[in-house]
């Protein structure tokens, strides 16, 4: 016996587990060596029908014999069942220990053994209990797998579980760590990449995620973390890859890969509600993103009006005088705005200056036109005030200079766009447009 492996090492070796139990049924089997009964769990049963077998009492099925053979050698023996013994009697009583994944017919859950918590991952809800281990027995105190509080356990790895519940619910668990999983710091949602790997689609949710590089194929990873260090876990495989991460703002980070690359993160989450889009809940109208015709708030918002008359205000004690000279536009004017302007200089022409009807942001409400809508106000004093300052009322400078292949805007020194404080502020210290900012384009489709 001593030139034969322990069963921890050798039933990792034979084990072949299943990555996707969530769509499996309750009655599926599990391909784990050991459970030679079928019923997703080794235990005493299994035992005893290799027992039986040895001896003679009892015949074993081609599948069930290739699930009896646990040390993987070809053949069932004296040795499966004392690997089985072995495992037994060094897991018997033994409660799991730190924070472990589950994935089950019930979705992806976290459990921490410590303090007694499992957390659902899909909505970060926090179940406490009080457990107990008798064998292979977990006993709880409430119902933590639907309507379900005991559970047969087998190990199949130093750091694998099943958990086969009362009710039939089947879990795999595997060990991520000693810390808990605080779920309200973790990553979550849509965010879109650039840097050295190019553009690339991250999904998070929870410790998992899936992502998508350029050539569309898709890869599946769980990470951890401990402070800025994160530990990436790619594919069935889990292959390790490290990275330091970097907050930049409320929707941006950057991670610096183990190999020297950069890649910067940008939170995308866009949804249409009525026919107005939102990113990043983020009323967005430009190019791209068109506002419905009959969106109309009818003035400038009364918070965006304040804002102005703040920074108004303040712009008179600086010695400079601030005027709207045009605000809130409804569908119907813009249209006639936007027409009038392709008969005078061309549809190529006008599309540079003037927004075509419902891709206006004066129809949002949000934004208004200051003291002189035209290229006279560019280099004025009061323009130049604009520019550095607007930003600390909750606004930012729309069509920047120099910015018109992103935009699709020519640069209007008089057009601002009211965000709130600390999202302009964020927009101005990152010195990029909206469309840089969300990573989104600004492109009529035809």
């Amino acid at each position: 016996m001593k030139n034969k492996r322990s069963f921890l090492s050798k039933l990792i070796a034979a084990a072949i587990i299943s990555c996707c139990f969530s769509s499996m049924p309750s009655s599926a089997r599990n391909s784990i060596h050991g459970d030679v009964n079928g019923d997703n769990i080794i235990g005493y049963g299994d035992l005893r029908l290799i027992q039986g077998y040895v001896l003679g009492k009892n015949e074993l099925t081609a599948d069930q014999l290739t699930y009896a053979d646990v040390d993987g050698d070809g053949r069932v023996d004296a040795f499966d069942i004392t690997m089985l013994k072995e495992n037994f009697n060094e897991h018997m009583n033994k409660m799991p220990q730190g924070t472990w994944i589950a994935s089950g017919s019930k979705g992806k859950r976290y459990y921490n053994f410590e303090k007694g918590t499992v957390t659902e991952e899909s909505s970060g809800a926090v179940t406490s209990y009080k457990c107990t281990v008798s064998e292979t027995n977990l006993n709880f105190d409430k119902n933590v797998c639907g309507d379900a509080n005991h559970a047969l356990f087998s190990w199949i790895g130093s750091d694998k579980l099943l958990l086969r519940w009362d009710k039939g619910y089947v879990e795999e668990l595997h060990y991520y760590g000693n810390a808990a999983i605080n779920y309200s710091s973790l990553l979550s949602g849509k965010y879109v990449t650039s840097g050295g790997y190019g553009k690339r689609t991250f999904n998070f949710k929870g410790i998992s995620g899936s992502f998508t590089g350029q050539n569309g194929s898709g890869l599946g990873f769980e990470y951890t973390f401990s402070g800025n260090n994160y530990t990436f876990y790619m594919g069935t495989d889990r292959k390790q890859k490290k990275a330091v991460y970097k907050k930049i703002d409320s929707m941006h980070f950057s991670l610096t890969w183990d190999d020297g690359t950069v890649e910067r993160f940008t939170k995308q989450d866009i949804q249409v509600k009525n026919g107005i889009t939102y990113v990043n809940g983020i009323l967005i109208a430009n190019k791209t993103y068109a506002l419905p015709s009959t969106y109309n708030p009818g003035a400038i918002t009364s918070e965006a009006q304040s804002a102005f008359n703040s920074m108004k205000a303040d712009a008179a004690k600086a010695g400079y005088t601030l005027t709207i000279c045009s605000g809130f536009r409804s569908y119907s004017y813009q249209s006639q705005l936007y027409n009038s302007y392709v008969n005078r200089d061309g549809k190529a022409k006008a599309d540079t200056y003037s927004a075509r009807p419902g891709h206006s942001e004066h129809q949002t409400g949000l934004a208004m036109d200051i003291n002189n809508a035209s290229d006279s106000f560019n280099n004025t004093p009061e323009a130049k005030w604009i520019a550095a300052n607007c930003w600390k009322y909750g606004f930012i400078l729309r069509y920047p200079q120099g910015k018109q292949n992103i935009t699709g805007y020519k640069y209007e020194s008089w057009h601002v766009r009211y965000l709130g404080k600390d999202l302009a502020k964020e927009v101005y210290n990152s010195g990029l447009t909206l469309e840089e900012f969300l990573c989104i384009d600004s492109v009529y489709k035809n």
